[in-house]
This record gives C-alpha cells, sequence and structure tokens, in this order.
C-alpha cells in the first residue's frame, strides 16, 4: 500500500486559512506572497534571517510596501514553525520599519472632471464615482452588484474591510449615476477568468479596478496620484464644507477621527484663516521705558 505523502507547506497553509475563514481575496493575497518569497529568497522551509532582512531591504520599495512585507513575513514563518515544518522563525526578529506618515494627496476637482474627460468609459466613470462620492475602496468596487442597492431607501450596501457589512445612503448625483446601471448583476462582470470565477461568471477583481482607473489618471496627465487618491477627496472637500467631522468619519467608514485624519489635508489658505481668525492682542509701538547709556 502506497504511503500517503504529508501536504506541501502552501498546500496545508491555504487549508489553514479556509478553516480561518479567511476572505477569498486575502487567501489569494497571501498565496501570492508565498510563491513571491521563495521566487525571489529561496525555499521557506530552508530561507535565513539574513536572507529575509537582504529582502526587506529592496532598495525600490515604498515605506508602506516594507511594512506590509514585514508583517506577512512574520505571520508566514510564524505559522510554519507553529506547524512543525520550521523549528525556528526567521521572520520573528526583522528589523523595525518606521512608520513614515504620507502627507495626503486628494484630487481637485478640476483634476477628477480631467480623468473623466479622457476617453474613460462608461465603466471607468462609474468606478470614479464610487470611489470619489462615497470613498469606496478597489476591493468594494470591483464586487458591486445590483442587488446591492435598495432602490426605495436609496442606500448601497458595502462589503468592506474585515468581513465588515455597511450601509450608505446615496447623494442625488450618485442615485442618478446608479439608475444607469443594472439592477440584476455585477455592475463590473468578468468577462475573462480570474481566481475567484470562470469568465462570465462573476467580478472583476481590485487590482483590475485600480489598473482601469490608473490609466484614466495617466491618459489625463495627471502625476503623482493614486486611485485611492479620490477616498482622501471625499474626506477632504467634505471636512472643507464644514461637515460635521464623526459625519465624516462614518462616510469613510472609519473606526476612529484618527484614521480619518490620516486622509485629510489641511492647504495652506486654511492655515492662513486659521492664523486670521487668532484674536489679536494690542501691540504697542513704544516700550514706554526711559533709554539709559547702558541700555542695549
Amino acid at each position: 500500500m502506497k504511503e500517503e505523502q504529508p501536504p506541501s507547506p502552501l498546500t496545508a497553509w491555504l487549508a489553514f486559512m479556509r478553516a480561518e475563514d479567511l476572505t477569498p481575496n486575502t487567501i489569494h493575497e497571501r498565496r501570492r506572497f508565498y510563491l513571491y518569497v521563495e521566487a525571489n529568497v529561496g525555499n521557506v522551509l530552508t530561507v535565513t534571517r539574513p536572507e529575509l532582512i537582504a529582502f526587506l531591504g529592496t532598495p525600490e520599495w515604498s515605506n508602506t510596501t516594507r511594512q506590509h512585507y514585514k508583517s506577512a513575513l512574520h505571520t508566514l514563518f510564524t505559522w510554519l514553525q507553529d506547524e512543525g515544518f520550521r523549528e525556528d522563525n526567521p521572520g520573528a526578529r526583522l528589523p523595525r520599519v518606521k512608520a513614515r506618515k504620507r502627507t495626503p494627496h486628494p484630487f481637485t476637482i478640476e483634476e477628477i472632471e480631467r480623468t473623466l474627460e479622457t476617453g474613460a468609459y462608461r465603466r471607468t466613470r462609474m468606478m470614479v464615482a464610487l470611489h470619489y462620492y462615497l470613498g469606496m475602496r478597489v476591493h468594494e468596487i470591483a464586487k458591486v452588484h445590483g442587488n446591492d442597492i435598495d432602490w426605495n431607501e436609496r442606500t448601497i450596501r458595502i462589503f468592506g474591510k474585515g468581513a465588515k457589512t455597511k450601509y450608505l445612503p446615496l447623494s442625488e448625483e450618485m442615485w442618478t449615476l446608479a439608475e444607469t446601471m443594472p439592477r440584476d448583476g455585477y455592475w463590473f462582470p468578468n468577462w475573462r477568468a480570474n481566481h475567484l470565477y470562470a469568465a462570465g461568471e462573476g467580478h472583476i477583481l481590485s487590482n483590475s479596478v485600480s489598473t482601469i482607473i490608473g490609466n484614466a489618471i495617466k491618459r489625463a496627465g495627471i502625476q503623482g496620484h493614486r486611485p485611492h487618491d479620490l477616498r482622501a477627496s471625499m474626506i477632504t472637500l467634505q471636512s472643507r464644507a464644514g461637515v460635521d467631522p464623526f459625519v465624516v468619519q462614518q462616510n469613510a467608514r472609519h473606526e476612529s477621527l484618527d484614521t480619518t485624519a490620516i486622509y485629510r489635508l489641511v492647504d495652506m489658505d486654511e492655515m492662513r484663516a486659521g492664523f486670521d481668525l487668532q484674536p489679536t492682542v494690542a501691540m504697542p509701538t513704544r516700550s514706554g521705558r526711559r533709554r539709559t547709556d547702558s541700555a542695549a
């Protein structure tokens, strides 16, 4: 009788994550990272801590990418050790990646309009609208379905981060746009197969949304923006319009105002207005003291 072979580390990890009830997207991204490490560093069962440190120091990575990869390495190698695939954990004591605060970089209205006016198809325009008017993330945009809209209450159901479901009201402009979309079926169907669905049986993936919006931004000749900056636009412009900070936080679906503040750009005009509103003090033109020969 042929002895059954134990599962490979990757097969075992995929099964473990499914048992954890992680989202398909999370499982897919972790699988990609596993394969990326093996292709660029070496076998996960024999790779050393110095090799991981060298990998983590890849010069072209952004600060955010470095932070994300360090966390991913710790998660992967901790699991390998816990499950007995390795005796040591080379991902346990990697260098601390100092976080660098990114200055918010929201689109201006003029930039958004330029993006939309460069031959953007209807689906691209709708993606931009969902990103800007509702502050939806790309993975949330990808899976919008006609059934997510309450056509009586004018609200949208959003499946957000951490498998959390939220409901947001649709503004008049967003409602007008929603009425042009299918009431049944995905708004952005996958005409090509992806890791979740066969061709035509589901929705596109988040990276497709980023690419589509990113290409529209490039065609507009706009530099220094990424699609996610449309979310910063919603938060910044609602704040400037005088919307209560707690309402902005709820619209952004953040757990705290501290997170919302990361997306809020305070520009020079707002800073100047704050200084201009500061109460003035009477400033004497002379000291009123008699000058002496020893006075400086």
